[in-house]
């Protein structure tokens, strides 16, 4: 995964309102970049499977602040809404 997109890190070290919003937010960039190189990856996001790309995103998130497990449903909701925005397209 060619890493062009700066994850943001959360506002407070702790949990606070909005924090899942601001998670989607920060990893939305690069989980579009990802579904652009790896079509593989978002459908094994979908089914809430972290391979490879997958993993060294959640661990990029979790370097700048985000715990592994706010990542993972980051990645897996970003995924599917990937995944229903394309199928708009079609309908």
């Amino acid at each position: 995964m060619v890493e062009s997109h700066a994850i943001s890190a959360p506002r407070h070290a702790s949990d606070y309102p909005g924090r899942q919003a601001d998670c989607l937010a920060a990893l939305r960039p690069a989980v579009a970049e990802l579904a652009a190189e790896s079509q593989d990856s978002i459908v094994a996001a979908m089914g809430g499977e972290m391979t490879g790309d997958l993993l060294t995103l959640a661990h990029e998130a979790e370097g700048v602040g985000w715990s592994f497990d706010e990542a993972r449903d980051a990645i897996e909701k970003l995924a599917r809404e990937y995944e229903g925005a394309k199928g708009t397209i079609f309908d």
